[in-house]
């Protein structure tokens, strides 16, 4: 039974499982109550379950979506993004302007925002200043292995902030320019380009405002933030995090109603989405991102006559997100650093078969025109002549590189990330497919995601298995991966996002044409010329557009999922089928 979804749209199934057990999620109910050190009044308790084991949950060393989830809900910006309409409301600031000429935009912080009341300031009220947004921006700005967005917020944005991250690297002090404070509560920006992309990206987890003085004191080990929740670190590991309700929160409903509503919210990280839907049928977890795909089938068929109900108790939701499967090329060494060999590998994969076969149709469609998603009525990606399946060419590409029918092509290593067996099930069928259709020899190996990124980020591997979630709601956020002016070509420094360093200097070109552009229209324009380049470049190998099925416990009131997969537990409730 297929179960469709169109972009931007959520086709939504009601159904009602059994309540037989298949197996055992290894979490004890013990460890999903609220036993917090924190705030006790009460026991709503929203639950999820999330297939990635965070390596921080530091705003400015966010590099999965899963880490992005738990800070998300901790630090707080300036603004939000509803995860209803993804549209930009006010965050720490209530309000904002912006001048005539539309280059300076002014935020008006709440005057009842406070950073969470635990750890150095357990025992005192500490409001949040624009002296703390300067901080938390002019960190942005400082050269360290300890900040990986200065490109992706700050970087030919804000006035001043690429002087002042050059000056950071000669050890002086990262002073913005353009970021002035007017008064205690009101601190301006002065813009290079688009407001209206400059508040979306800082709507992300990324862009969370620090306390001065918690940074100062704990640097970025602190967990202080002015969000929703706070994080429990007696109850929490590196596989459970707790988080408790903020009652120091501002925000408040139409009613008046302090929120959150939540008492408290517990993350939990499990190794494959097996574990996550067994834990799901015992009643565990509320949320999880992804089912087993070859079992889709029988959770609806199983279940037909649930579908029915009045009174469901679970939804299966799918929508077309803003996230892109791919696998990246080490083009700095053979054979990859040959384009014949990188479009050779591109034309010998059948996507369709690895969406039709390994991932039970759980995929948007194959991604044969870029890297960026569908997701974008504006952008015109359909013009762009990415890879269909063709043997031919193929065959004919990696002869003309030397290697014809595979004969000497070297043996070569993909990299994957462990923690959801879709990655090993997909690299068995794409090393079935190499072998099969060129002759050439793949061994893959499954890593930690530490581990993986930091052979990735050294060069040390030939194809690695990566995907990308949109920090925000632009096809500039998927090009921004791969631009090349922030690139530290040295082999022992980390380039974020760019990875594998690729540089290409038309690319940056016309990406940096779209990124200064005012209207979406135009940027619109020559992000698509640089994506046309990009591909033809190949330095990576586009495999799906990612349109997971997740399911949802209806006990979460005013839950939302979206094509972004941003969370914002603020306004969530439990509603007690």
């Amino acid at each position: 039974m297929k179960i469709f979804g169109g972009v931007l749209g959520a086709f939504l199934v009601i159904f009602t499982l059994n309540s037989c057990k298949n197996g055992d999620s290894g979490i004890t109910e013990s460890q999903l109550t609220n036993n917090s050190g924190g705030y006790k009044g009460g026991n709503k308790v929203a639950r999820l379950a999330e297939m990635a084991t965070p390596a921080s949950i530091f705003p400015h060393l966010l590099t999965q979506a899963a880490e992005g989830l738990i800070s998300g809900q901790i630090f707080e910006g300036l603004v939000k993004v509803d995860p209803k309409t993804l549209e930009v409301k006010p965050g720490l600031a209530e309000k904002w302007s912006l001048s005539a000429d539309g280059k300076v935009i002014t935020f008006f912080l709440r005057k009842d925002a406070k950073f969470q009341k635990t750890g150095i300031f357990s025992d005192k009220d500490v409001n949040v200043t624009a002296n703390d947004v300067k901080f938390t921006f002019e960190l942005l700005c400082t050269a360290s292995d300890n900040n990986l967005h200065f490109a992706t917020i700050c970087k030919d944005r804000i006035l001043g902030a690429n002087e002042a991250y050059a000056a950071s690297k000669n050890g002086q002090k990262a002073e913005v320019n353009g970021v002035k404070v007017i008064d205690e509560h009101t601190i301006a920006f002065e813009l290079l380009n688009s407001p209206a992309i400059f508040l979306d990206i800082i709507g992300s987890p990324a862009a969370g405002i620090l306390s001065q003085e918690a940074y100062l004191a704990e640097k970025e080990k602190t967990k202080i933030g002015a969000g929703p929740f706070v994080y429990d670190t007696k109850n929490s590991n590196d596989k459970i995090f707790k988080l408790y309700r903020n009652v120091n929160y501002y925000g408040k409903d139409k009613n008046g109603v302090s929120l959150p509503y939540l008492d408290s919210l517990i993350i939990v990280s499990v190794p494959s989405s097996e574990v996550a839907w067994d834990g799901f049928k015992e009643g565990k977890f509320d949320y999880i991102s992804s089912i087993p795909a070859n079992q889709l089938s029988s959770i609806v068929e199983e279940n037909i006559e649930a579908f029915k109900g009045k009174n469901p108790k679970y939804v299966l939701e799918r929508s077309a997100e803003m996230v892109t499967q791919y696998y990246l090329f080490n083009t700095k060494e053979a054979p990859f650093n040959d384009i014949k060999v990188r479009k050779a590998f591109n034309y010998a994969i059948d996507r369709d078969r690895i969406i039709e076969r390994v991932l039970f149709g759980q995929a948007f469609g194959p991604a044969i025109n870029g890297i960026v998603p569908p997701t974008f009525e504006y952008y015109k990606s359909q013009e762009i002549e990415g890879y269909n399946f063709d043997l031919n060419k193929a065959k004919k590409l990696l002869a003309e590189a030397g290697f014809k029918d595979g004969k000497n092509f070297p043996e070569v290593k993909l990299i994957v990330n462990s923690g959801n067996m879709r990655n090993n099930t997909v690299a068995a069928e794409i090393q079935k497919q190499l072998n099969t259709n060129l002759g050439v020899n793949i061994v893959f190996e499954s890593l930690s995601n530490n581990d993986k990124f930091l052979l990735q980020t050294s060069g040390q591997g030939n194809i690695f298995r990566d995907g990308w979630v949109a920090d925000y709601p632009s096809p500039e956020s998927f090009l921004s991966i791969f631009y090349g002016e922030p690139v530290v070509l040295e082999a022992d420094k980390i380039s974020y996002p760019n990875t594998m360093k690729f540089v290409n200097a038309d690319y940056d070109k016309y990406y940096e044409l779209g990124r200064d552009a005012i209207e979406k229209d135009t940027a619109a324009k020559y992000f698509l010329m640089a994506e046309k380049i990009l591909i033809q470049e190949a330095p990576l190998i586009p495999l799906w557009y990612e349109s997971n099925y997740r399911l949802i416990n209806t006990r979460l009131s005013n839950f939302y999922v979206n094509p972004l997969r941003h969370f914002d537990f603020s306004e969530v409730d439990i509603k007690e089928n």
